[in-house]
């Protein structure tokens, strides 16, 4: 009888890819025995604006998943179509599916768990791919996101699950919207109504008091799930992760919970 061939450590490594004509790199994040193993999840994780791969990585603590994650890294810490953005939509939706394609292509992926999270600017580019990716993406993690009004245009109406988390004292991406570098950005109200129409989502639920400073909100009778984690007095942070130092959720508290969500297990 033939030995099994032993899995592989867990282990990261950066990478780079040609696309749209441009050189793009990203960090990916191997759970142990990544090449031995058949259908695990895949998810992409988009960094704020200014921020980097290795910032959300270390924010994050992604890699604490046990599947298959890609850090992305935007053209001038930048990701489309927000205002700032030195990339178009395109060029950036044409990177992550270069990144899919390459990981597909040396991992067994399982297409029914392919996932996009992401935090501020990154969390509104990770709404814009399932918005424009609905078929190749199971499902969407948004946090403290910056939904500019540009996110949304032509979303495509097939339904997403979607998760997210935004604190009510953030100072940069307000919960009751705004306008930042001569854009208007949604409040979260008015980007959860729209994911609620689009989910075919039947009501919205009652708020259940997770803890004194943490309210989920769900809604009922949806095609694909969704849900949100009001965070009184948070700002603007990944809750939980390692920069937050606010004591108003437990450590690993977004992560855990978009984990959960996505139905993907921790290594």
């Amino acid at each position: 009888m033939r030995e099994l061939e032993p899995w592989d450590a867990a282990s990261s490594e950066h990478r780079t890819i040609v696309s749209a004509g441009m050189k793009r790199d990203f960090v990916l994040s191997l759970p142990q025995g990544a090449k031995q193993r058949e259908r695990l999840p895949l998810i992409l994780a988009f960094h704020g604006y200014r921020e980097d791969a290795d910032k959300l990585r270390a924010n994050s603590g992604l890699d604490g998943a046990d599947a298959v994650v890609a850090y992305l890294n935007g053209v001038g810490n930048a990701w489309a179509p927000a205002p700032y953005a030195t990339t178009t939509g395109e060029q950036d939706l044409a990177f992550v599916d270069g990144v899919v394609a390459q990981l597909e292509g040396e991992f067994s992926i399982d297409r029914a768990r392919v996932f996009a999270a992401g935090f501020s600017n990154g969390g509104g580019f990770a709404s814009f791919v399932g918005c424009q990716r609905p078929q190749e993406f199971t499902g969407i993690a948004t946090v403290a996101g910056a939904f500019y009004q540009r996110v949304s245009e032509g979303c495509s109406q097939i339904p997403m699950k979607h998760i997210d988390f935004h604190g009510t004292a953030d100072p940069v991406i307000a919960y009751n919207g705004g306008e930042r570098h001569e854009t208007v950005y949604d409040s979260t109200a008015e980007m959860l109504e729209e994911a609620a129409v689009r989910n075919h989502c039947d009501a919205r639920g009652e708020d259940v008091e997770v803890s004194a400073t943490v309210t989920e909100v769900d809604w009922v009778g949806c095609d694909a799930a969704l849900s949100h984690y009001r965070i009184a007095g948070g700002g603007h942070i990944w809750p939980g992760g390692a920069s937050d130092n606010s004591g108003l959720v437990p450590a690993g508290f977004a992560t855990d919970a978009l984990l959960k969500f996505f139905g993907v297990d921790r290594a």
